[in-house]
Protein backbone atom coordinates (compact mmCIF):
# COMPACT_ATOMS: atom_id res chain seq x y z
CA UNK A 1 0.00 0.00 0.00
CA UNK A 2 1.23 3.51 -0.84
CA UNK A 3 0.40 5.78 2.30
CA UNK A 4 -0.48 9.26 1.16
CA UNK A 5 -2.54 10.18 4.36
CA UNK A 6 -2.06 9.23 8.09
CA UNK A 7 -4.48 10.31 11.06
CA UNK A 8 -3.40 9.84 14.79
CA UNK A 9 -5.41 9.41 17.37
CA UNK A 10 -4.68 11.13 20.45
CA UNK A 11 -2.90 14.85 20.36
CA UNK A 12 -0.71 13.92 23.40
CA UNK A 13 3.08 13.30 24.58
CA UNK A 14 3.52 10.51 22.31
CA UNK A 15 0.85 11.56 19.54
CA UNK A 16 1.90 15.54 18.69
CA UNK A 17 5.69 15.36 18.87
CA UNK A 18 5.75 12.02 16.29
CA UNK A 19 3.07 13.13 13.76
CA UNK A 20 4.80 16.79 13.88
CA UNK A 21 8.32 14.79 12.90
CA UNK A 22 6.68 12.22 10.61
CA UNK A 23 4.95 15.23 8.42
CA UNK A 24 8.02 17.19 8.74
CA UNK A 25 10.47 14.52 7.23
CA UNK A 26 7.15 13.61 4.81
CA UNK A 27 6.03 16.55 3.60
CA UNK A 28 4.00 14.82 0.56
CA UNK A 29 2.03 12.87 2.92
CA UNK A 30 -0.77 14.66 4.74
CA UNK A 31 -0.94 13.85 8.49
CA UNK A 32 -4.11 14.92 10.87
CA UNK A 33 -3.48 14.34 14.31
CA UNK A 34 -6.96 14.36 16.11
CA UNK A 35 -8.32 14.87 19.77
CA UNK A 36 -11.55 14.99 21.59
CA UNK A 37 -10.43 18.37 23.48
CA UNK A 38 -11.07 21.39 21.67
CA UNK A 39 -8.65 23.30 23.99
CA UNK A 40 -5.93 21.15 23.43
CA UNK A 41 -6.49 21.46 19.31
CA UNK A 42 -6.42 24.94 19.61
CA UNK A 43 -3.47 24.82 21.07
CA UNK A 44 -1.40 22.61 18.66
CA UNK A 45 -3.01 24.97 16.01
CA UNK A 46 -1.11 28.31 18.27
CA UNK A 47 2.46 29.26 19.07
CA UNK A 48 1.30 28.02 22.60
CA UNK A 49 2.45 24.45 22.46
CA UNK A 50 0.08 22.41 25.54
CA UNK A 51 3.85 20.95 25.94
CA UNK A 52 7.06 21.74 26.16
CA UNK A 53 10.03 19.84 24.15
CA UNK A 54 13.32 21.49 23.05
CA UNK A 55 12.39 21.61 18.97
CA UNK A 56 9.03 20.77 18.34
CA UNK A 57 7.50 24.61 18.56
CA UNK A 58 10.17 24.96 15.04
CA UNK A 59 8.92 21.65 13.66
CA UNK A 60 5.34 22.09 14.19
CA UNK A 61 5.84 25.54 12.14
CA UNK A 62 7.55 24.09 9.65
CA UNK A 63 4.92 21.43 8.80
CA UNK A 64 1.58 23.17 10.16
CA UNK A 65 -0.84 23.92 7.44
CA UNK A 66 1.25 22.62 4.64
CA UNK A 67 1.02 18.85 5.59
CA UNK A 68 -0.20 18.66 9.85
CA UNK A 69 -3.04 19.70 10.53
CA UNK A 70 -4.61 19.32 13.87
CA UNK A 71 -8.63 18.41 14.16
CA UNK A 72 -11.62 17.13 16.43
CA UNK A 73 -13.15 15.75 13.24
CA UNK A 74 -12.08 12.31 13.90
CA UNK A 75 -14.98 10.34 11.65
CA UNK A 76 -13.74 12.77 8.44
CA UNK A 77 -9.78 12.06 8.94
CA UNK A 78 -10.29 8.30 9.82
CA UNK A 79 -12.19 7.59 6.28
CA UNK A 80 -9.66 9.06 4.00
CA UNK A 81 -6.75 7.67 6.42
CA UNK A 82 -4.83 4.92 4.80
CA UNK A 83 -2.58 4.78 8.07
CA UNK A 84 -3.80 5.25 11.37
CA UNK A 85 -1.87 5.44 14.76
CA UNK A 86 -3.66 5.16 17.70
CA UNK A 87 -1.80 7.18 20.73
CA UNK A 88 -4.19 7.39 23.56
CA UNK A 89 -3.22 6.54 27.32
CA UNK A 90 -2.98 3.04 29.03
CA UNK A 91 -3.41 4.20 32.54
CA UNK A 92 -2.62 1.77 35.48
CA UNK A 93 -5.84 0.27 37.09
CA UNK A 94 -6.64 1.85 40.43
CA UNK A 95 -9.20 -0.29 41.61
CA UNK A 96 -10.25 -4.23 40.60
CA UNK A 97 -8.28 -7.14 39.57
CA UNK A 98 -4.76 -5.96 39.08
CA UNK A 99 -4.84 -2.71 40.49
CA UNK A 100 -1.58 -0.98 40.73
CA UNK A 101 -0.03 -2.64 37.95
CA UNK A 102 -2.95 -3.94 35.05
CA UNK A 103 -3.31 -1.53 32.41
CA UNK A 104 -6.31 -0.08 31.58
CA UNK A 105 -7.80 -0.69 28.50
CA UNK A 106 -11.00 2.06 28.18
CA UNK A 107 -9.30 4.39 26.12
CA UNK A 108 -8.05 1.66 23.66
CA UNK A 109 -11.36 0.25 23.14
CA UNK A 110 -13.23 3.33 22.38
CA UNK A 111 -10.59 4.37 20.15
CA UNK A 112 -10.76 0.91 18.18
CA UNK A 113 -15.01 1.44 18.21
CA UNK A 114 -14.30 5.00 17.06
CA UNK A 115 -12.07 3.38 13.95
CA UNK A 116 -14.70 0.49 12.99
CA UNK A 117 -17.27 3.16 13.10
CA UNK A 118 -15.97 6.04 10.95
CA UNK A 119 -14.04 3.45 8.40
CA UNK A 120 -17.42 1.07 7.61
CA UNK A 121 -16.44 0.14 4.19
CA UNK A 122 -14.02 2.56 2.95
CA UNK A 123 -11.40 0.03 2.09
CA UNK A 124 -8.19 -1.69 3.80
CA UNK A 125 -6.29 0.17 6.39
CA UNK A 126 -3.55 -0.12 8.49
CA UNK A 127 -4.23 0.74 12.25
CA UNK A 128 -0.56 1.06 14.36
CA UNK A 129 -0.05 0.80 18.00
CA UNK A 130 2.44 3.83 18.71
CA UNK A 131 1.59 4.00 22.26
CA UNK A 132 3.11 0.97 24.55
CA UNK A 133 0.84 -1.29 25.48
CA UNK A 134 1.20 -4.63 27.27
CA UNK A 135 1.96 -8.29 24.91
CA UNK A 136 -1.61 -9.15 22.72
CA UNK A 137 -3.05 -5.83 22.47
CA UNK A 138 -2.99 -5.97 18.93
CA UNK A 139 -4.85 -9.17 18.60
CA UNK A 140 -7.72 -7.75 21.33
CA UNK A 141 -7.88 -4.49 19.14
CA UNK A 142 -8.09 -6.78 15.90
CA UNK A 143 -11.42 -8.44 17.52
CA UNK A 144 -12.66 -5.13 18.52
CA UNK A 145 -12.14 -3.87 15.16
CA UNK A 146 -13.39 -6.80 13.51
CA UNK A 147 -16.96 -7.24 15.81
CA UNK A 148 -17.80 -3.46 15.49
CA UNK A 149 -18.68 -3.48 11.66
CA UNK A 150 -22.16 -4.18 10.03
CA UNK A 151 -23.21 -4.70 7.02
CA UNK A 152 -19.74 -4.13 3.98
CA UNK A 153 -16.44 -4.48 6.27
CA UNK A 154 -13.54 -2.68 5.67
CA UNK A 155 -10.17 -5.23 6.02
CA UNK A 156 -7.86 -4.22 8.78
CA UNK A 157 -4.13 -4.89 9.75
CA UNK A 158 -3.03 -4.31 12.62
CA UNK A 159 0.90 -3.63 13.45
CA UNK A 160 3.05 -2.39 16.58
CA UNK A 161 5.04 0.65 16.16
CA UNK A 162 6.34 1.59 19.75
CA UNK A 163 8.01 4.67 20.22
CA UNK A 164 11.15 5.43 21.96
CA UNK A 165 11.66 8.73 22.49
CA UNK A 166 12.21 10.22 25.80
CA UNK A 167 10.94 13.47 27.08
CA UNK A 168 13.34 15.96 26.91
CA UNK A 169 14.91 14.91 24.10
CA UNK A 170 11.82 13.66 22.02
CA UNK A 171 12.57 15.96 18.83
CA UNK A 172 15.87 14.26 18.78
CA UNK A 173 14.87 10.87 19.16
CA UNK A 174 12.08 11.16 16.48
CA UNK A 175 14.68 12.43 13.75
CA UNK A 176 17.48 10.62 14.68
CA UNK A 177 16.21 7.15 16.35
CA UNK A 178 18.17 4.05 17.56
CA UNK A 179 16.31 2.37 15.96
CA UNK A 180 12.12 1.94 14.65
CA UNK A 181 10.42 -1.16 15.70
CA UNK A 182 7.64 -2.36 13.32
CA UNK A 183 5.96 -5.34 13.93
CA UNK A 184 3.55 -7.32 12.20
CA UNK A 185 1.85 -11.20 11.61
CA UNK A 186 3.60 -13.12 10.12
CA UNK A 187 1.36 -13.31 6.95
CA UNK A 188 1.86 -11.99 3.50
CA UNK A 189 -1.03 -8.80 4.48
CA UNK A 190 0.74 -8.32 7.70
CA UNK A 191 4.14 -8.05 6.23
CA UNK A 192 2.80 -6.25 3.28
CA UNK A 193 1.59 -3.20 6.16
CA UNK A 194 5.00 -3.85 8.07
CA UNK A 195 6.77 -2.77 4.44
CA UNK A 196 4.21 -0.29 4.02
CA UNK A 197 4.58 2.05 7.41
CA UNK A 198 8.75 1.08 6.74
CA UNK A 199 9.44 3.22 3.52
CA UNK A 200 8.03 5.97 5.69
CA UNK A 201 10.60 5.72 8.02
CA UNK A 202 13.56 5.06 5.55
CA UNK A 203 13.20 8.36 4.04
CA UNK A 204 15.27 9.52 6.91
CA UNK A 205 16.16 6.53 9.16
CA UNK A 206 18.68 4.68 7.85
CA UNK A 207 17.36 1.23 6.59
CA UNK A 208 19.78 -0.67 9.25
CA UNK A 209 17.58 0.93 12.20
CA UNK A 210 14.15 -0.19 10.49
CA UNK A 211 13.52 -3.60 12.55
CA UNK A 212 10.79 -5.37 11.22
CA UNK A 213 9.88 -8.65 13.39
CA UNK A 214 7.01 -10.44 15.20
CA UNK A 215 3.75 -8.79 16.66
CA UNK A 216 4.39 -10.24 20.04
CA UNK A 217 8.11 -9.25 20.27
CA UNK A 218 7.29 -5.66 19.25
CA UNK A 219 4.96 -5.49 22.31
CA UNK A 220 6.97 -7.10 24.70
CA UNK A 221 10.09 -5.37 22.96
CA UNK A 222 9.09 -1.20 24.38
CA UNK A 223 8.01 -3.34 28.00
CA UNK A 224 11.64 -4.99 28.47
CA UNK A 225 13.49 -2.30 26.64
CA UNK A 226 12.59 0.57 29.63
CA UNK A 227 12.41 -2.31 32.29
CA UNK A 228 16.03 -2.62 31.64
CA UNK A 229 16.32 1.05 31.92
CA UNK A 230 14.70 1.19 35.54
CA UNK A 231 16.77 -1.65 36.52
CA UNK A 232 19.72 -0.12 35.83
CA UNK A 233 18.63 3.33 37.64
CA UNK A 234 17.42 1.09 40.76
CA UNK A 235 20.92 -0.69 40.60
CA UNK A 236 22.78 2.38 41.05
CA UNK A 237 20.34 4.39 43.55
CA UNK A 238 21.29 1.05 45.76
CA UNK A 239 25.26 1.61 45.17
CA UNK A 240 24.65 4.97 45.67
CA UNK A 241 23.07 4.01 49.68
CA UNK A 242 26.15 1.61 50.00
CA UNK A 243 28.69 4.79 49.24
CA UNK A 244 27.02 6.92 51.88
CA UNK A 245 27.27 4.31 54.38
CA UNK A 246 31.41 3.58 53.51
CA UNK A 247 32.37 6.70 52.34
CA UNK A 248 32.82 6.26 48.27
CA UNK A 249 31.73 8.41 45.60
CA UNK A 250 29.01 6.95 43.79
CA UNK A 251 29.98 8.93 40.52
CA UNK A 252 33.48 7.60 40.68
CA UNK A 253 31.85 4.17 41.28
CA UNK A 254 29.74 4.97 38.28
CA UNK A 255 32.08 6.37 35.53
CA UNK A 256 34.27 2.94 36.26
CA UNK A 257 31.38 0.78 35.80
CA UNK A 258 30.25 2.91 32.65
CA UNK A 259 33.88 2.59 31.38
CA UNK A 260 33.25 -1.16 30.56
CA UNK A 261 32.13 -1.46 26.93
CA UNK A 262 29.69 -4.18 27.96
CA UNK A 263 27.85 -1.82 30.59
CA UNK A 264 28.04 1.82 28.87
CA UNK A 265 27.71 5.28 30.83
CA UNK A 266 23.78 5.93 29.94
CA UNK A 267 21.04 5.69 32.60
CA UNK A 268 23.99 5.45 35.54
CA UNK A 269 23.31 8.77 37.30
CA UNK A 270 22.10 8.28 41.17
CA UNK A 271 19.39 10.37 42.09
CA UNK A 272 16.05 10.18 44.48
CA UNK A 273 14.33 8.22 42.01
CA UNK A 274 12.90 7.65 38.50
CA UNK A 275 9.64 8.91 37.57
CA UNK A 276 7.47 9.81 34.14
CA UNK A 277 4.95 8.12 32.23
CA UNK A 278 6.45 5.39 31.42
CA UNK A 279 9.60 3.33 33.66
CA UNK A 280 7.29 2.55 36.44
CA UNK A 281 4.29 1.88 35.03
CA UNK A 282 5.61 -0.78 32.21
CA UNK A 283 7.96 -2.25 35.02
CA UNK A 284 4.54 -2.85 36.96
CA UNK A 285 2.68 -3.84 33.85
CA UNK A 286 5.36 -6.51 33.41
CA UNK A 287 5.19 -8.20 36.99
CA UNK A 288 1.13 -8.19 36.49
CA UNK A 289 1.67 -10.24 33.42
CA UNK A 290 4.02 -12.22 34.83
CA UNK A 291 1.74 -13.11 37.57
CA UNK A 292 -0.75 -14.09 35.24
CA UNK A 293 1.05 -16.23 33.74
CA UNK A 294 2.60 -18.03 36.72
CA UNK A 295 5.80 -16.21 36.61
CA UNK A 296 6.18 -15.69 40.31
CA UNK A 297 10.07 -15.54 40.36
CA UNK A 298 9.98 -13.30 37.46
CA UNK A 299 7.56 -11.15 39.14
CA UNK A 300 9.20 -10.78 42.53
CA UNK A 301 12.60 -9.96 40.62
CA UNK A 302 11.20 -6.72 38.32
CA UNK A 303 8.50 -5.89 41.49
CA UNK A 304 12.19 -5.14 43.46
CA UNK A 305 13.38 -2.54 40.91
CA UNK A 306 9.92 -0.38 41.56
CA UNK A 307 10.34 -1.17 45.42
CA UNK A 308 14.08 0.02 45.37
CA UNK A 309 12.59 3.17 43.49
CA UNK A 310 10.26 3.68 46.89
CA UNK A 311 12.85 3.06 48.89
CA UNK A 312 15.56 5.71 47.77
CA UNK A 313 12.62 8.30 47.62
CA UNK A 314 11.65 7.66 51.19
CA UNK A 315 15.34 7.25 52.17
CA UNK A 316 16.10 11.10 50.71
CA UNK A 317 13.22 12.53 53.05
CA UNK A 318 14.30 10.70 56.09
CA UNK A 319 17.90 12.37 55.45
CA UNK A 320 16.70 15.60 55.05
CA UNK A 321 14.30 14.93 58.10
CA UNK A 322 17.31 13.77 60.60
CA UNK A 323 20.26 16.70 59.24
CA UNK A 324 17.46 19.56 59.71
CA UNK A 325 17.58 17.99 63.97
CA UNK A 326 14.83 15.25 63.23
CA UNK A 327 12.60 17.83 63.26
CA UNK A 328 11.11 20.03 60.12
CA UNK A 329 7.98 20.76 61.60
CA UNK A 330 6.68 24.26 60.52
CA UNK A 331 10.26 25.03 58.66
CA UNK A 332 10.26 25.99 55.20
CA UNK A 333 11.82 24.00 52.80
CA UNK A 334 12.91 25.30 48.96
CA UNK A 335 12.35 22.26 46.75
CA UNK A 336 14.08 23.37 42.96
CA UNK A 337 12.18 21.29 40.21
CA UNK A 338 9.21 19.60 39.91
CA UNK A 339 8.86 17.94 36.43
CA UNK A 340 10.46 14.05 36.40
CA UNK A 341 13.25 15.28 34.22
CA UNK A 342 14.99 18.18 32.91
CA UNK A 343 13.39 19.86 29.49
CA UNK A 344 9.93 18.72 29.77
CA UNK A 345 6.88 19.62 31.58
CA UNK A 346 5.48 16.37 31.88
CA UNK A 347 4.93 15.76 35.86
CA UNK A 348 3.49 12.18 35.83
CA UNK A 349 4.83 9.79 38.44
CA UNK A 350 7.84 12.36 38.92
CA UNK A 351 9.59 12.02 42.09
CA UNK A 352 9.03 15.16 43.27
CA UNK A 353 5.73 14.19 44.13
CA UNK A 354 6.46 11.87 46.85
CA UNK A 355 9.20 13.92 47.92
CA UNK A 356 7.23 16.63 48.51
CA UNK A 357 4.34 14.64 50.44
CA UNK A 358 6.59 12.93 52.70
CA UNK A 359 8.22 16.31 53.65
CA UNK A 360 4.33 17.74 53.98
CA UNK A 361 3.62 14.60 56.51
CA UNK A 362 5.92 15.87 58.62
CA UNK A 363 4.73 19.13 58.83
CA UNK A 364 7.02 20.81 56.75
CA UNK A 365 6.27 23.99 54.85
CA UNK A 366 7.24 23.62 51.24
CA UNK A 367 8.09 26.32 48.23
CA UNK A 368 8.23 25.00 44.89
CA UNK A 369 9.47 26.19 41.86
CA UNK A 370 10.24 24.12 38.43
CA UNK A 371 10.72 26.59 35.47
CA UNK A 372 8.51 25.31 32.89
CA UNK A 373 5.74 23.42 35.15
CA UNK A 374 2.29 26.01 35.50
CA UNK A 375 1.76 26.53 39.06
CA UNK A 376 -1.79 24.79 38.18
CA UNK A 377 0.19 21.56 37.58
CA UNK A 378 2.20 21.35 40.56
CA UNK A 379 -1.32 22.04 43.11
CA UNK A 380 -3.22 19.89 40.62
CA UNK A 381 -0.50 16.62 41.34
CA UNK A 382 -0.47 17.41 44.90
CA UNK A 383 -3.81 17.05 45.65
CA UNK A 384 -4.36 13.42 43.15
CA UNK A 385 -3.77 10.10 44.49
CA UNK A 386 -0.40 8.33 42.61
CA UNK A 387 -1.44 7.63 39.32
CA UNK A 388 -4.85 9.79 38.84
CA UNK A 389 -3.14 11.85 36.43
CA UNK A 390 -4.06 9.33 33.83
CA UNK A 391 -7.38 9.43 34.75
CA UNK A 392 -8.11 12.67 35.63
CA UNK A 393 -11.84 11.96 36.51
CA UNK A 394 -10.82 10.48 39.62
CA UNK A 395 -9.47 13.29 41.44
CA UNK A 396 -9.87 13.08 45.43
CA UNK A 397 -7.70 15.85 47.40
CA UNK A 398 -4.87 13.26 49.72
CA UNK A 399 -2.59 16.62 51.16
CA UNK A 400 -3.81 20.15 52.67
CA UNK A 401 -2.20 22.53 50.12
CA UNK A 402 -1.76 25.07 52.84
CA UNK A 403 1.77 25.29 53.39
CA UNK A 404 2.57 24.23 49.44
CA UNK A 405 3.68 28.05 48.07
CA UNK A 406 4.38 27.57 44.35
CA UNK A 407 7.63 30.29 43.63
CA UNK A 408 8.53 32.08 40.64
CA UNK A 409 11.78 31.80 41.02
CA UNK A 410 14.36 29.63 43.04
CA UNK A 411 15.52 32.41 45.23
CA UNK A 412 12.03 33.39 45.95
CA UNK A 413 11.50 29.81 46.94
CA UNK A 414 14.50 29.44 49.40
CA UNK A 415 14.18 32.80 50.49
CA UNK A 416 13.62 32.33 54.48
CA UNK A 417 14.09 28.70 53.81
CA UNK A 418 15.48 26.70 56.32
CA UNK A 419 16.67 23.58 53.62
CA UNK A 420 16.58 23.65 49.93
CA UNK A 421 15.99 19.69 48.22
CA UNK A 422 16.77 20.13 44.35
CA UNK A 423 14.65 17.05 42.83
CA UNK A 424 15.26 17.80 39.12
CA UNK A 425 18.53 18.54 37.29
CA UNK A 426 17.51 21.25 35.54
CA UNK A 427 20.45 23.51 33.67
CA UNK A 428 20.02 26.65 35.40
CA UNK A 429 19.93 25.25 38.97
CA UNK A 430 23.65 25.13 38.28
CA UNK A 431 24.40 28.41 37.64
CA UNK A 432 22.13 30.13 41.02
CA UNK A 433 23.75 32.71 42.65
CA UNK A 434 24.34 30.65 45.93
CA UNK A 435 26.08 33.13 48.01
CA UNK A 436 22.99 35.36 47.82
CA UNK A 437 20.51 32.30 48.58
CA UNK A 438 22.86 31.45 51.53
CA UNK A 439 22.21 34.98 52.66
CA UNK A 440 18.52 34.83 52.39
CA UNK A 441 18.24 31.79 54.00
CA UNK A 442 17.90 30.77 58.07
CA UNK A 443 20.83 29.13 59.26
CA UNK A 444 22.35 26.40 59.50
CA UNK A 445 21.30 26.19 56.04
CA UNK A 446 21.21 22.94 54.43
CA UNK A 447 21.74 21.50 50.63
CA UNK A 448 20.28 18.54 49.76
CA UNK A 449 20.97 17.91 46.39
CA UNK A 450 19.13 14.92 44.91
CA UNK A 451 20.43 14.67 41.62
CA UNK A 452 24.00 15.28 42.60
CA UNK A 453 24.49 18.11 39.82
CA UNK A 454 25.56 20.79 42.03
CA UNK A 455 29.22 21.93 43.00
CA UNK A 456 29.17 20.24 47.03
CA UNK A 457 33.19 21.70 47.97
CA UNK A 458 31.75 25.24 46.59
CA UNK A 459 28.33 25.18 48.22
CA UNK A 460 30.61 23.86 51.59
CA UNK A 461 32.62 27.27 51.37
CA UNK A 462 30.03 29.16 51.35
CA UNK A 463 28.63 28.07 54.47
CA UNK A 464 26.40 25.41 53.45
CA UNK A 465 25.69 21.81 55.00
CA UNK A 466 25.21 19.84 51.85
CA UNK A 467 24.00 16.41 51.53
CA UNK A 468 24.85 14.93 47.92
CA UNK A 469 23.06 11.39 47.60
CA UNK A 470 25.85 9.17 46.87
CA UNK A 471 28.51 11.53 48.20
CA UNK A 472 30.68 11.21 51.60
CA UNK A 473 28.17 12.89 54.08
CA UNK A 474 29.58 16.38 55.29
CA UNK A 475 31.08 16.50 58.58
CA UNK A 476 28.17 17.97 60.25
CA UNK A 477 25.86 15.56 59.23
CA UNK A 478 27.90 12.42 60.80
CA UNK A 479 28.77 14.87 63.82
CA UNK A 480 24.53 14.94 63.88
CA UNK A 481 24.51 11.08 63.76
CA UNK A 482 26.84 10.57 65.84
CA UNK A 483 29.93 9.55 63.61
CA UNK A 484 32.69 11.80 64.67
CA UNK A 485 35.48 10.29 63.94
CA UNK A 486 37.90 12.14 66.42
CA UNK A 487 41.37 13.28 65.81
CA UNK A 488 43.12 10.06 66.21
CA UNK A 489 41.53 7.97 63.04
CA UNK A 490 41.75 11.51 60.86
CA UNK A 491 40.86 10.27 57.55
CA UNK A 492 41.45 6.91 58.05
CA UNK A 493 39.39 5.16 56.19
CA UNK A 494 39.40 1.85 58.49
CA UNK A 495 38.54 4.09 61.01
CA UNK A 496 35.30 5.51 59.21
CA UNK A 497 34.30 2.36 58.36
CA UNK A 498 34.93 1.21 61.94
CA UNK A 499 32.57 4.32 63.06
CA UNK A 500 30.01 3.44 60.19
CA UNK A 501 29.66 0.02 61.21
CA UNK A 502 28.53 0.96 64.85
CA UNK A 503 25.33 2.30 62.68
CA UNK A 504 24.68 0.00 60.20
CA UNK A 505 24.88 -3.56 59.35
CA UNK A 506 28.03 -4.08 60.15
CA UNK A 507 27.92 -4.03 63.68
CA UNK A 508 25.51 -7.01 63.74
CA UNK A 509 29.43 -9.06 62.49
CA UNK A 510 31.38 -7.79 65.61
CA UNK A 511 28.77 -8.66 67.72
CA UNK A 512 28.83 -11.98 66.41
CA UNK A 513 32.39 -12.19 67.07
CA UNK A 514 32.22 -10.50 70.27
CA UNK A 515 30.01 -12.74 71.55
CA UNK A 516 26.57 -11.69 73.18
CA UNK A 517 26.18 -9.35 75.88
CA UNK A 518 27.13 -10.10 79.43
CA UNK A 519 23.62 -8.83 80.59
CA UNK A 520 20.31 -8.28 78.85
CA UNK A 521 17.39 -6.70 80.24
CA UNK A 522 13.45 -6.25 78.57
CA UNK A 523 11.88 -2.51 78.58
CA UNK A 524 8.75 -2.49 80.14
CA UNK A 525 6.43 -1.65 77.27
CA UNK A 526 5.62 2.28 77.76
CA UNK A 527 2.07 4.48 76.92
CA UNK A 528 1.67 6.34 73.90
CA UNK A 529 2.70 9.51 73.90
CA UNK A 530 0.30 12.44 72.69
CA UNK A 531 0.86 14.26 69.61
CA UNK A 532 1.71 17.76 72.23
CA UNK A 533 4.18 15.40 74.15
CA UNK A 534 5.67 14.20 70.92
CA UNK A 535 6.15 18.03 70.02
CA UNK A 536 7.84 18.75 73.41
CA UNK A 537 10.07 16.28 73.35
CA UNK A 538 11.49 17.22 70.21
CA UNK A 539 11.58 21.04 70.66
CA UNK A 540 13.61 19.93 74.39
CA UNK A 541 16.01 17.75 71.94
CA UNK A 542 15.95 20.64 69.19
CA UNK A 543 17.16 22.65 72.11
CA UNK A 544 19.81 20.49 73.75
CA UNK A 545 21.32 19.90 70.20
CA UNK A 546 21.84 23.48 69.24
CA UNK A 547 23.53 24.24 72.58
CA UNK A 548 25.57 21.02 72.11
CA UNK A 549 26.25 23.15 68.35
CA UNK A 550 26.91 26.02 70.65
CA UNK A 551 29.53 24.70 72.77
CA UNK A 552 31.58 22.60 70.18
CA UNK A 553 31.54 26.36 68.02
CA UNK A 554 32.63 28.10 70.99
CA UNK A 555 35.22 24.84 71.97
CA UNK A 556 36.77 25.15 68.50
CA UNK A 557 37.22 29.45 68.91
CA UNK A 558 39.07 28.38 72.31
CA UNK A 559 41.41 26.00 70.65
CA UNK A 560 42.29 28.22 67.56
CA UNK A 561 42.88 31.15 70.08
CA UNK A 562 45.30 28.49 72.22
CA UNK A 563 46.89 27.58 68.82
CA UNK A 564 47.72 30.78 68.42
CA UNK A 565 48.60 32.28 71.65
CA UNK A 566 51.10 29.15 71.37
CA UNK A 567 52.88 30.22 68.35
CA UNK A 568 53.15 33.65 69.02
CA UNK A 569 55.21 32.67 72.29
CA UNK A 570 57.30 30.08 70.29
CA UNK A 571 57.92 32.89 67.96
CA UNK A 572 58.94 35.21 70.89
CA UNK A 573 61.23 32.24 72.20
CA UNK A 574 62.59 31.75 68.91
Amino acid sequence: MDIRKVACIGAGYVGGPSMSCLAYKCPDVTVTVIDISPERVAAWNSDDLPLYEPGLLEVVKAARGRNLFFSTDAQKHLAEADLIFVCVNTPTKLTGVGAGKAATFGFWEAAARLIAASCQGCGPKIVAEKSPVPVKTAQAMSRVLSGCQDGVKTRFEVISNPEFMSAGTAIQDCLNPDRVLIGGRETPEGQAAVESLARLYRRWVPSERVLGMGLWSSELAKLAANAFLAQRVSSINAISALCEETGADVQQVSHAIGTDSRISPRFLAAGCGFGGPALQKHVLNLVYICESLGLTQVAEYWQQVVDMNDWIKSRFVRRVINSMFNTIRGKRIAVLGFAYKANTTDTRDTAAIDVCRGLLLDGAALSVYDPKVDPEQIHLDMCLPRGSLEQPRRQHTTVSLATVDVARSAYDACRGAHGLCLVTDWPEFRSLDFRAIYASMMKPAFVFDGRGVLDQRGLREIGFVVYALGKPLDPFLMQRQGWGFGEEGGDDPRVTRDALGARSGLSLLRREHEGPAATTSVEEPVEPKTEQQEQELQDQELQVQQEQLGLQTKSAEQEGEREGEGGRERGRKQ
